[in-house]
């Protein structure tokens, strides 16, 4: 049984020291983990013959040659605040990577940790390691982050930054899920009708008719005939939809569709408002996060002109990079594009005069992010009615329907 020194993290800020004996490396990580530690560094100071072996021996993750392309946005959200958590501890950047490797359970993240440390200790820096190893994985905007906060020194304190626009797009898209909920529940509700009808009900009635010689209503012949095509040719329809979306998609590859379709979007009332602030509050995010990294204001305009998916939104912001290149002040630039709701610009203009822009473009974030909320509420509420009398009309045609059939049924028998 050999003795393994190690470093380990108490209460995610404060490091130890100590000692453990175990029979192999695994066995020692497990046991200061029962202590209560997190282990970022475990090694063998003496074997038993006594020569210095020290270093990391880390043969639980394999040599792999898996490219990791995607990283969904709570895998994000666990590397990026893992290791905040162990920079802000003063733990180095390799020894971070190393101890993250070792405790994470996601798979795909030991991979990116394990690959980013070997490309580190080949003499890179981390943002050169991100942007070589996985520039799609993570994107422009996360990798022009990180090299601004490693390039001032204060890495840690953008990781927290960067954490808190992925926390605010992960919740977003909650918001987005949990108001999908209901109306889809209704509609599976009245397909679980419809099914009901034409699979069970409806042909009982129909043999009934039949074998009396009645006629059978229009409307049910049509709902017999549209269930009894998607049960036999299912796959043509499946086909029908995987040919849709993908017609769809290269549509929206076209520079002038999408701008014309983005066009058309924000001229609809209320969805525009959310269009609109759904897309101004990752720019204003990561033009804050950027000014505070200490990047240069018109290449965090830059920066965060990258975020912005809409495309009419984007030539605004595009307008008032070039407007503040010709040396005006970022207000003037957000006045004449016109990007900016007009309380925004005020809190802009009151930062840039006062000197304390960061503050203003955070505070501007926080507002941002409340009309989200707000309108992602309103259409809600507006959608759920909406559902719900697209869904009355359809249980009605069923209702009608069977009525008829019903009445055909009695007709042909007296």
């Amino acid at each position: 049984m050999a003795k393994y020194q190690y470093n380990a993290l108490k209460g995610n800020k404060q490091i130890v020291k100590g000692e453990v004996e175990a029979e192999n490396y695994r066995e020692a990580r497990e046991k200061i983990r029962q202590l209560g530690f997190v282990p970022t560094k475990v090694y063998i100071e003496y074997g038993a013959d006594n020569q210095f072996v020290s270093g990391y021996e880390s043969n639980e993750i394999p040599a792999t040659n898996e490219k990791i392309k995607f990283l969904s946005l709570q895998e994000k959200i666990t590397f990026t605040s893992e290791l905040e958590v162990l920079l802000t501890a003063g733990i180095p950047i390799l020894e971070a990577l190393h101890s993250l490797e070792e405790n994470v359970n996601n798979q795909k993240l030991k991979v990116v940790c394990k690959t980013l440390r070997e490309c580190i200790m080949s003499g890179k820096t981390f943002a050169q390691a991100l942007k070589e190893c996985f520039y799609e994985t993570f994107g422009a905007v996360y990798i022009a982050l990180v090299f601004a906060g490693e390039s001032s020194g204060d890495l840690e304190a953008t990781l927290g930054r960067i954490l808190v626009l992925l926390r605010k797009q992960d919740k977003i898209k909650g918001h987005i899920i949990s108001a999908s909920i209901y109306p889809c529940v209704l509609l599976s509700i009245m397909f679980g009708v419809l099914v009901l009808f034409t699979k069970v009900i409806f042909p009982a009635f129909y043999g009934v008719i039949q074998s009396f010689g009645g006629q059978i209503p229009l409307s049910s012949m049509i709902l017999i005939s549209i269930c009894q095509f998607v049960g036999n040719f299912w796959w043509l329809l499946l086909i029908g939809i995987v040919a849709f979306v993908y017609a769809l998609v290269t549509c929206f590859k076209n520079s002038e569709i999408k701008r014309k379709w983005d066009e058309f979007i924000l001229k609809v009332p209320k969805v525009s408002d959310f269009i609109r602030y759904i897309n101004l509050s990752n720019f204003i995010t990561v033009l804050y996060i950027s000014y505070e990294a200490g990047v240069p204001l018109l290449s965090g305009l830059e920066l965060a002109n990258k975020t912005v998916g809409n495309s009419v939104i984007k030539r605004q912001v595009s307008n008032s990079v070039v407007y503040a290149k010709n040396g005006k002040s970022l207000t003037e630039a957000f006045e004449v594009s016109g990007v900016l709701p007009s309380a925004l610009k005020t809190m802009v203009a009151t930062g840039e005069k006062s000197g304390s822009l960061g503050k203003m473009l955070h505070d501007a974030a926080d507002v941002i992010d409340k009309k989200v909320e707000m309108t992602l509420d309103t259409l809600t509420k507006l959608f759920e009615p909406t559902v719900i009398v697209i869904m009355g009309v359809g249980v009605l045609f069923i209702l009608i329907a069977f009525y008829q059939l019903y009445f055909g049924m009695l007709g042909s028998l007296f």
